[in-house]
Formats: C-alpha cells, structure tokens, sequence
C-alpha cells in the first residue's frame, strides 16, 4: 500500500511560513502604532497641563520671559503632536497594505490546504477501493480452491 503524497507540501509549507512572517510584520506595525497613540496621549496631556499652567500663571502675574517660555513649549508640543499624527497616518496605510499581503496569502494558503483536503480523500478512496478488490481476489482464490478440492 503506497503511502499519502502532497506533491505541493513544499509550496505549501513555504506559503505558511511566509505568511508567518507577513503576521509577525503586521503585528510589529500594529505594536508600532500603539506606541505612537501613546506618544500622541501623552504630548497631548503635556500640552494641557502646559495650558492650565501658563493660565494660572498669567492670573498670578507672569514675566515676559515666563511668558515666552511657556507659548514656546506649547508651539513645541504642538509640532510634537503633528509629526506623531503623520507617523500614526504612515503606520496606519502601511497596516492597511499589511492586511491585504495577509489576507492574499491566507487565501493561497487554505485553497492550497484544499486541494491538499481533495487528494487525501481521493488517496482514502483509492485505498478503499484497493482493499475492496483485494477482498474479491481473496474470496474469489478462496472459492476457486475450494472448489478445486
């Protein structure tokens, strides 16, 4: 009796692989954009507690040069969050391309796990049909020498 054969194991084994890898990717960018939101948290906290601070300040009285720090730092913060929105925009597109590569080979990958399915019940139907004529023989050897006796 032969034993069961995927002549596309190898292609099969090699989509998984590198679909691995492409989920390792995406969850590396989705790590990367978590990072990023709570970079933008965090700058976006620092920004209000910068605010409350220089208006309680300036009802307190404040020198100009107090002043000056205080909208200099808020102007900071402000690009700080730009460029961290910009970053998250980046991230986020790269995501949505990831997705598509994951999706791509996770369709590759299950119709080659299909075709692999097909070809196994086709070698199970082999076999029982094997076994089926292997019986007949059997009975028929068996009959022929009973009644040769």
């Amino acid at each position: 009796m032969k034993k069961f054969q995927f002549h596309l194991g190898k292609l099969l084994s090699y989509k998984d692989q590198n679909l691995e890898n492409e989920m390792m990717i995406l969850g590396g960018l989705t790590r990367q954009l978590s990072d990023e939101m709570d970079k933008q948290l965090d700058l976006e906290d620092q920004q209000d507690k910068c605010q409350k601070n220089y208006e309680r300040d300036m009802a307190a009285s404040i020198t100009p040069t107090a002043c000056q720090v205080y909208i200099h730092y808020m102007s900071f913060l402000k690009e700080q969050i730009k460029i961290v929105e910009k970053r998250i925009d980046e991230i986020t597109e790269k995501i949505d391309i990831q997705i598509e590569v994951v999706k791509n080979l996770k369709l590759e990958t299950r119709s080659l796990e299909i075709v692999k399915e097909n070809r196994y019940d086709e070698y199970k139907k082999e076999i029982v049909k094997e076994n089926e004529k292997e019986m007949e023989e059997f009975i028929t050897t068996s009959k022929i020498m009973k009644d040769g006796s």
